[in-house]
């Protein structure tokens, strides 16, 4: 009878082999000292290893399907089973398959034909090896799992402020910076080896320190989170910030800093636009209403057409607007759809040209087209011709609206590959510098405009620049305060996959 040490008897082994007679002498050598388990392939060996990890692995090599390394290296990739010792088998007794063998992760090597003795003794020096310190290695994997998590915990953490743009600081009870995030040294109130131990007293002035000041008390002490908004000047122009104060310990509380300028001015703008709209629609409504009134009150012919004239113009501003309104909601929803066809764009602008002709008389404005084109050449591009229609009806509206009585419009047609341009030109007040970036902007109205009192939304050079776009166009505006404005349209000649 062998005696055994008591956790040899309740050692756990599983022999991972595709050659049944190898399993068969194995167990039989095995057996009698040990708890065996069989699996014929790499795969099965992995599920048996996976559901209950044994306490040593004899695994062969040469193996179909899945070979005893790539076994090896999904075992030891796993945190279940990477702790447990696997010893290699094969016939193969070279150096070089040693060495990969151990590479992979392997402790000790068997080659066959098997010798009981040597199996024995191989397995007995390992079992009782686990033996001593598997109490310890369990303490040490617990550890290295809290430690991992922990170190996983943080790097989520990490990448969570990395990925925010807002500035973070950490600010004690008394006003004083104890560190500081930030992804842009602007939204700072200092330098950045200045920030930290700083007092908010020495960074900010009196008033906006003590606001600080107040919030960072009432969060301390009530333990809810406190939001307040400030204005800073920032290269020459006036932002505003948003700061949101939580408490992160027992005397500190976390600010977090951002710059809401471009929310705050979109936010405006859009109560602009409703307020401009609601005027713009009442006002055709309230001329529509009194030349009905006029036609309905037996007026001479020469004053019935003064006063239908008027009233098809007031209709044809409305319609322009509600279009407009309703447009802009269909291309933030993704609504347009567009149709793209064969479109003659010298027709189309002669057509467009059509519906301005009163307008643009009425202020004796000069409304001219020309064509520079080569001989027996067609416009002729790939687009929708609603949507374009639009385009042209926007850009040919402004310019005679920014145009003063005895202006001149003209719009010029010309090739250019791989399509066409074209340009819009007026002699009206032009746009400021400061406002071409912003033109294009939803709801954006220039200075000038709004300081002459000119009607409009705001959203007509927003949906030109969303139908251009549409179309693989692109468009640009040019301009000089009191010299006119020059819009140029560029349409490529095909549609990709037209």
């Amino acid at each position: 009878m062998t005696n055994n040490p008591p956790t040899e008897s309740k050692a756990d082994i599983l022999i991972v082999d595709d050659t049944p007679e190898n399993l068969r002498l194995l167990n039989q050598i095995l057996s009698q000292h040990y708890k065996v388990r069989l699996a014929p392939s790499g795969t099965i060996g992995l599920v048996a290893a996976h559901s209950i990890p044994p306490d040593l692995i004899l695994l062969d090599i040469m193996m179909p399907g899945m070979n005893g390394y790539e076994v090896a290296a999904q075992l030891k990739a796993d945190r279940l089973t990477r702790d447990i010792p696997i010893v290699f088998m094969s016939a193969l007794d070279d150096t070089e398959s040693k060495v990969r063998g151990f590479q992979a992760g392997g402790i000790d090597y068997v080659t066959k034909p098997f010798q009981e003795m040597e199996v024995l003794a191989r397995v007995r020096t390992h079992i009782s090896n686990r033996s001593l310190y598997k109490q310890a290695q369990v303490e040490i994997v617990e550890r290295r799992r809290a430690e991992g998590d922990l170190r996983e915990s943080e790097s989520r953490l990490q990448a969570l402020l990395s990925a925010v743009p807002d500035t973070m600081y950490r600010i004690r009870r008394d006003g004083v910076f104890l560190d500081f995030k930030t992804s842009s040294n602007e939204l700072l109130f200092a330098p950045p080896d200045q920030v930290v131990g700083a007092s908010l007293k020495n960074l900010l002035e009196e008033p906006l320190a003590n606001q600080f000041i107040d919030c960072i008390e009432h969060v301390l002490d009530s333990k809810e989170m406190q939001t307040m908004e400030y204005k800073l000047k920032r290269d020459d122009s006036s932002r505003i910030f948003e700061a949101r104060f939580k408490d992160s310990g027992t005397n500190e509380v976390t600010v977090i800093i951002r710059d809401i300028s471009a929310w705050a001015r979109l936010e405006q703008m859009k109560s602009d636009f409703i307020n401009r709209a609601s005027h713009e629609l009442r006002t055709p409504i309230a001329t529509m209403l009194l030349m009905i009134n006029l036609i309905e009150s037996d007026p001479t012919p020469d004053e019935y057409r003064q006063y239908w004239d008027v009233l098809k113009t007031e209709i044809h501003n409305e319609h322009m607007l509600v279009e407009n309104l309703l447009n802009v909601g269909r291309m933030e929803s993704g609504q347009i759809r567009l149709h793209f066809g064969a479109v003659n764009l010298n027709k189309l602008l002669n057509k467009v040209m059509d519906q301005f002709a009163i307008p643009a008389r009425e202020k004796n404005i000069s409304l001219t087209l020309q064509a520079s084109l080569a001989p027996g050449r067609d416009a002729v591009a790939q687009a929708d011709e609603t949507a374009l229609t639009q385009v042209f009806v926007n850009l040919l509206g402004n310019a005679v609206k920014f145009t003063p009585a005895d202006g001149r419009v003209n719009l010029l047609l010309k090739e250019k590959a791989p399509g066409f341009e074209v340009s819009v030109s007026d002699s009206g007040m032009g746009i400021l510098s400061e406002d071409l970036p912003l033109l294009f902007t939803r709801f954006f109205r220039g200075s000038n405009a709004i300081e002459n009192e000119i009607p409009g939304t705001g959203i007509g050079l927003f949906i030109v620049k969303s139908i251009v776009d549409r179309h693989n166009g692109s468009i640009r505006a040019h301009s000089e305060a009191g010299k006119g404005s020059r819009f140029d349209v560029w349409l490529p000649l095909q549609q990709p996959g037209q």
